[in-house]
């Protein structure tokens, strides 16, 4: 009988173990929140133009202080009766955030084939006119997701979250910069470390 019990402890310090040793190794989920401001010193681009960059400073969880830049590409654009704008945009290129200490997390936004292997929605975006002519206020809806341009801790991370900005008033068409601020939140699985 003491055997026995001595196989069994023995067995559960093992199971124990290896229950301790498997959550170390296990990705960690964790969650994400970023707010920014920033400028697109180009404009906005038009459907069918080049894509246009953008800059932003900001916070964000895992980043610390960040400066990010990408660009960003119109796809459609669509009047309304009321005179808003709708449309939708994807990035042009991926928008690397940097964060305090160099780590890099590179994302696409609003695309349906760089979303890591899902598919996600595209991203939307609705001016609003001021009451001036040909002047906007823009808003964006679009989900992030990190590419393999990613660095440091963010080597190979994965999820992503959904972001929303507004901008300044702007004269649509023009190449005058572009002021706007932005906010998200969402989860990064970092993966387990081996």
């Amino acid at each position: 009988m003491l055997t026995r019990n001595r196989w069994v402890g023995a067995l559960a310090a093992l199971v124990v173990a290896l229950g301790v040793g498997s959550t170390t190794a296990q990705a960690q989920v964790k969650p994400f929140k970023i707010v920014g401001a920033g400028v697109g010193p180009e404009g906005l681009p038009l459907p069918g133009q080049d894509p246009r960059p953008h800059w932003a400073i900001g916070n964000a969880t895992e980043l610390g202080k960040y400066y990010g830049e990408g660009s960003v590409e119109t796809l459609t654009a669509v009047p309304q009766a009321d005179g808003t704008i709708t449309g939708t945009f994807q990035s042009g290129s991926a928008f690397e955030f940097e964060g305090a200490n160099g780590d890099v997390l590179a994302c696409d936004y609003g695309h349906f084939d760089k979303a890591n292997g899902k598919v996600k929605k595209v991203g939307t975006f609705t001016l609003m006119p001021t009451g001036e002519p040909m002047e906007f206020v823009a808003f964006w809806i679009a989900d992030f997701t990190p590419t393999a341009g990613c660095t440091g801790k963010f080597r190979g991370v994965t999820g992503g979250w959904t972001m929303y900005a507004q901008s300044e008033p702007f004269i649509l068409g023009s190449s005058d910069p572009v002021a706007y601020s932005w906010k998200g939140e969402g989860t990064l699985t970092f993966p387990k470390k081996k």
